[in-house]
């Protein structure tokens, strides 16, 4: 592998900059004062900040200090990404302006090093020049430098114990809105992040995450990692956007449970020092297809079951079937690779010809190219269930339950009454589904 090649790998592999993050042990908190002091030495300006822009500005020091200090300490490389957009940082503790002041302040000091973001020359371009020169929508990535490593490892905060040196701290600004994602040089780019004005509406929508967030992190939950929700829409560019699209609550970080296989979930976390269950939603967004296309599900335990295909070949034409909004031509060279990785065979099979299997065994999706129904949709609605159905585990039941997005985990004594709950919310909007309970035992 060449230089160019590990390097990219390197910077993929970064993990975000949530600016959640904190002091927790004194020893932090002396370290953080050593680096402000160390930036405010060479920064230069013809007058003294506010005292409410010193605070800001002090705490943005402490916010990124902290989550440099945790990405050295979980990535092998120490990259940890940000977009240095001003609108990726609307409602966050920490402004633009201020976090890229710091940034340039540690650099100057030899405290960290970047790698600018946008378009990224592309590692394998040498050595096949019919390939694009560029990877377009890498962020910026930061990582901390051996200089402030050993600084902190001067007064006791060394790799192996930093994260019992700074503590997560639940986000503040909870809902997202992004832009409708673009294809670029045959690649699907995310949309970009779009400023949330927080009106009567963005305000409901935010109490309840933060009021998900406030429960569960009261609760013991061991064996994983929970950071609290946040909520994303997407297609906010779009002329009829009425917070209706997307809408899914992910908990951030790439140490999160959600990011756990679930075999190892099952086995490792325990809420409330009591084993776990995942209640799944059997094709969630297959689904909630019938039902908004006014038919009722059929008589099958699995949707995905089709005679002669196996599942997943089954599962991936539809999810792209859904992402695309009409029927796939040719098999996505991610999916395609995932399939063949896990032993199954294509017995060279092409999307058209899968397509045609499938239409004919369910027939609802012949409808999907002129339904009008797009996957952000699906997945609006898909949200509104989880969250109805967490809220509802909470409120009556006292029961904790957290969010796999087409599915619950919670407490094992809970979860009957979780199936029970997502049917009924189901059926309160006029869908209906198939829940299947997966447990260790």
């Amino acid at each position: 592998m060449t230089s160019n090649e590990e390097r990219y790998k390197e910077l993929l592999a970064a993990t975000y900059i949530s600016l959640n993050q904190t002091n927790k042990s004194s020893k932090s908190m002396d370290l953080c004062a050593l680096v402000t002091k160390s930036i405010l030495k060479v920064e230069s300006r013809k007058r003294n900040r506010k005292a409410i822009d010193e605070v800001a500005f002090r705490v943005g020091v402490e916010r990124i200090l902290s989550s440099l200090m945790l990405a050295a300490a979980v990535v092998e490389s120490r990259w940890a990404y940000r977009s240095m957009c001003n609108n990726s940082f609307s409602g966050e503790v920490v402004k633009g302006d201020t976090f890229k002041k710091i940034i340039s302040l540690l650099e100057t000091i030899g405290y960290i090093e970047k790698n600018e973001g946008s378009n990224h020359s592309n590692p394998f371009h040498i050595d096949h020049p019919e390939s694009n020169k560029f990877h377009p929508g890498l962020a910026t990535r930061l990582r901390a430098t051996n200089k402030l490593l050993s600084l902190a490892e001067s007064i006791g905060i060394t790799k192996d114990t930093t994260v019992y040196h700074y503590k997560q701290c639940l986000p503040t600004n909870v809902i997202k809105k992004k832009a409708k994602s673009m294809n670029r040089h045959g690649k699907k780019i995310s949309g970009r992040q779009m400023v949330v004005k927080r009106d009567k509406t963005v305000m409901i929508l935010e109490t309840e995450i933060l009021s998900i967030n406030e429960y569960l992190n009261n609760q013991d939950f061991e064996g994983g990692i929970f950071n609290g929700y946040i909520r994303t829409f997407n297609m906010g560019d779009e002329p009829y956007f009425d917070w209706n699209k997307g809408g899914r609550i992910s908990c951030p970080g790439k140490d999160s449970y959600q990011k756990m296989q679930k075999k190892v979930r099952l086995k490792t976390i325990k809420v409330n020092n009591e084993s776990v269950a995942e209640v799944d939603i059997n094709a969630s967004y297959l689904s909630i297809f019938y039902g908004l296309s006014g038919h009722s599900l059929p008589k099958k335990d699995d949707l995905y079951a089709v005679p002669g295909l196996h599942r997943d070949i089954v599962k991936t034409w539809i999810t792209t079937a859904f992402g695309k909004g009409t029927f796939p031509s040719r098999w996505p060279s991610k999916a395609k690779a995932e399939l063949i990785n896990k032993g199954i065979s294509l017995n060279k099979l092409t999307m058209r010809e899968v397509g045609q299997i499938v239409c004919e065994a369910i027939p609802v999706l012949q409808r999907l190219p002129t339904s009008n129904i797009k996957w952000a949709d699906l997945m609006f609605k898909e949200s509104e269930a989880i969250i109805s159905a967490m809220v509802s585990l909470r409120e009556n039941f006292n029961i904790p339950a957290y969010s796999m997005h087409d599915g619950l985990i919670v407490p094992l004594s809970g979860k009957d009454i979780a199936a029970n709950e997502i049917m009924k919310v189901f059926d309160d909007l006029g869908l209906e589904c198939k829940v299947k309970i997966e447990t260790q035992v």
